[in-house]
């Protein structure tokens, strides 16, 4: 007879198997930086249920806004992910490839976002694909010890002081495109040069500089490529494109531009703007302003007397100026910092900028002291009005506020002004007991 503790016994045994086989396998735990990748190639994909994982031949491990990538050693990451993955970080103590064609959000409100150790090669063997990863942070969104490489993707990185920091060359080719932005400082930093070859972009854009190289060139090269850098300050000590000790170099129908976002002038048709004069940030990459042809959008902008002038008939705001040198022999001073070889072109540009084109009203007003019917002279001003502007004639009516008074009314209607030589006069009339 079996007892009746070995009966319950193997229920319990039986109860504990089931219930063993009936749980579910574990779910991948998040990716902290306690986890070191150690080197080992990581693959992130998108799982059936829309969440992203990254996998090694260690381990699975789940990707979300909290997920931190970390690794003591030189590693490769392929983005296969076929939906957008946001992590909050990854650091690198050596080089950090990535491949793959999907998209990858790094995202932080630490100091950095992306922190490269010695080379960041983003999408350099593009055949492995060409994803795009953007990152962010509160100080430096991609900072990198060695070498940017690309040969394709897009990477785009912003923070408060520099969006990209590199301690030595970027070298972007063909399609690849580098973006830094900066809120408070420069959008592309780095110590040596700052290249695009063959078709590549590299846009710098920030509130001190675009982009700065501190011992080196900033050169593009081959036709399509393009360096631009975005200043949101005209009178800051650096300039847009800053080249600390060389220069700017555009070879073979290749872009270097320099952009300037509201600078604080405006174009006149009497007094000529002449902005190597007037801004030392415009004065170090282009010497002489007579060596680039002028151009505006909308059309109205042209140089003479040494500096910019517009046309009366066509006043305009937020318009974009552009100063553009293709000839490099144009420019026969030896300090003349952008060089320019074989169809490379230098252009200067700046947006939301506006006309200032003024013209005279002269008003006079006659009044009638006596009722009756001799008016005479009161007051004779002059009023100066953009040209383009509504005149509303009523604005310039005298107050009689102070005395019995009846206002009878002026020559003319509201109307627009123009500066044809033609002169423009307004004639008041009022009755009142002076």
């Amino acid at each position: 007879m079996v007892s009746l503790k070995k009966v319950f016994c193997g229920a319990l045994v039986a109860l504990g198997i089931g219930l063993f086989i009936s749980q579910p396998a574990d779910a991948a735990s998040v990716l902290t930086e306690g986890t070191d990748l150690k080197g080992y190639a990581a693959t992130i994909t998108t799982k059936n249920d829309g969440t992203n994982v990254l996998t090694t031949k260690k381990g699975e491990y789940l990707l979300n806004e909290t997920a931190k990538i970390y690794s003591s050693s030189s590693i490769v990451i392929t983005l296969n992910n076929t939906k957008p993955v946001t992590i909050n970080s990854i650091n690198t103590k050596c080089t950090l490839e990535l491949r793959g064609n999907g998209e990858m959000q790094v995202q932080t409100q630490d100091d950095v976002a992306i922190n490269v150790g010695t080379y960041f090669k983003a999408f350099k063997l593009t055949k492995y694909g060409k994803g795009k990863v953007t990152a962010s942070a509160s100080k430096i969104g991609l900072k990198v010890k060695n070498e940017i490489q690309m040969e394709g993707g897009s990477v785009e990185a912003s923070g408060a002081e520099y969006g990209i920091y590199c301690d030595n060359d970027i070298k972007p080719y063909y399609d690849a495109v580098l973006k830094g932005v900066s809120s408070n400082g420069t959008g592309i930093y780095a110590y040596r040069d700052i290249y695009a070859w063959k078709g590549a972009t590299v846009i710098g854009e920030g509130q001190v500089a675009g982009a700065r190289s501190i011992i080196a060139h900033i050169q593009a090269e081959d036709a399509g490529s393009s360096i631009t850098g975005i200043s949101h300050d005209i009178n800051s000590p650096l300039s847009a494109l800053h080249a600390d000790k060389q220069m700017l170099r555009a070879y073979h129908g290749a872009v270097v531009r320099e952009e300037y976002v509201k600078p604080d002038f405006k174009i006149s048709d009497e007094e000529p703007l002449n902005l190597t004069q007037n801004y030392v940030t415009v004065a170090r990459n282009m010497k002489n302003m007579a060596n680039y042809d002028w151009s505006s959008t909308p059309e109205s902008v042209y140089l003479a007397n040494g500096g910019l002038l517009g046309d009366v008939t066509k006043p305009f705001k937020d318009g974009t100026v552009i100063g553009t040198r293709t000839n490099s022999s144009a420019c026969v001073d030896k300090n003349e910092v952008t060089q320019l070889k074989k169809n490379g072109r230098h252009e200067v540009v700046f947006t939301g900028t506006s006309s200032h084109y003024i013209v005279p009203v002269l008003t006079r007003h006659y009044v009638d002291s006596q009722l009756e019917g001799n008016y005479e002279l009161y007051k004779e001003e002059i009023h100066y009005v953009e040209v383009g502007s509504l005149v509303k004639v009523d604005d310039f009516q005298l107050d009689f506020s102070w005395t019995e008074s009846t206002y009878e009314g002026a020559d003319k209607t509201d109307f627009i002004a123009v500066k044809d030589g033609t002169p423009l006069e307004i004639n008041y009339k009022y009755l009142a007991e002076l």
